[in-house]
């Protein structure tokens, strides 16, 4: 009887196109992603070929007496810990075609490999190189390459043993690279290493892989959203603009009205005055009264 402890060290990650593999999903437990599927296996040991292992099937699953959050959880920490190959598509190149270093002054060499100061590719796998696309579910390994990069950057599923990396550019296109993929798929690649007919997109802020147009269809959505934003926002201080000119427009209207009425009381006393001093000049002044001389005699 298996024992989860026993191997849980061994439990690892294959990558698979989900429509091509349908009859092999059937009785695993795996984790989908878009048109991936994340499959588990255990490393049961290493040939010159690469790792040898065996799937793990619902019944294994449930011998070992866990759930397929604990197999990919379990899986994940096992990836970080692993050694992962990131190069340049020109060095993956000088690899295969030159093992025993490249030829000085051969002037084929520069016709046959990517200029060395031109955009750079990169291939992410393992150390086998076979079935390496599975480190694009190591964390370690893709928060390293965004750091390396410069932050988010674009993963190009060619097959199931390795992926191409490429530095985010602005001009970049879903439909574009989507259509690429699927010419690769369609002639070089066999259908049973098919991965993906989809770009994806590294987000490194929220550390999660993103399907390139639904990437585009959400960095538009939050655009629209912060203009909608900003439009409320403008409203807003139009509102509140028009409020205080109003507010403005009453307290000027107020302050006229007062001071007219103030205006119009100072006239008012004024007139009054000017006629009390009109009555007044013009009302008869008492005579004085004369007294007569009596002699006394």
């Amino acid at each position: 009887m298996l024992n989860f402890d026993e191997i849980k060290e061994d439990i690892s990650l294959r990558l698979m196109n989900t429509e091509n593999n349908q009859d092999k999903l059937q009785n695993r437990p795996h984790e989908q992603m878009e048109d991936i599927s994340a499959a588990f296996v255990i490393v049961v040991g290493e040939t010159k070929e690469g790792l040898a292992t065996a799937p793990i099937t619902n019944e294994i699953m449930d011998e070992l007496g866990v759930d397929q959050a604990t197999l990919m959880e379990t899986a994940k920490a096992n990836l970080s810990e692993q050694d992962y190959s990131f190069k340049s598509m020109r060095d993956v190149l000088v690899d295969m075609m030159f093992p025993d270093g490249i030829p000085e002054n051969d002037p084929m060499v520069d016709m046959m490999l990517p200029p060395e100061d031109g955009p750079q590719m990169y291939v992410l796998s393992n150390e086998h190189n076979l079935n390496g696309a599975a480190e694009i579910m190591n964390q370690k390994a893709m928060d390293e390459i965004a750091e390396k990069l410069g932050g988010d950057f674009v993963v190009l599923p060619s097959s199931v043993h390795e992926t191409i990396i490429l530095p985010i550019d602005d001009n970049m296109e879903s439909g574009t690279l989507d259509s690429m993929i699927h010419e690769i798929n369609g002639g070089v690649v066999s259908p049973e290493d098919k991965l993906s007919d989809h770009a994806f997109i590294y987000d490194s802020e929220a550390h999660e892989l993103v399907r390139m147009d639904k990437m585009e269809e959400r960095k538009q959505e939050k655009e629209a959203s912060v203009e909608k934003a900003d439009k409320i926002q403008d409203k807003k201080s139009e509102e509140k603009a028009d409020v205080k000119n109003a507010e403005k427009k009453a307290e000027d209207k107020s302050t006229e009205k007062c001071e007219k009425q103030q205006k119009s009381l100072a006239d008012r006393i004024s007139n009054k005055k000017e006629k009390i001093a009109q009555k007044e000049a013009t009302r008869p002044q008492p005579q004085k009264s004369r007294q007569k001389n009596v002699a006394i005699g």
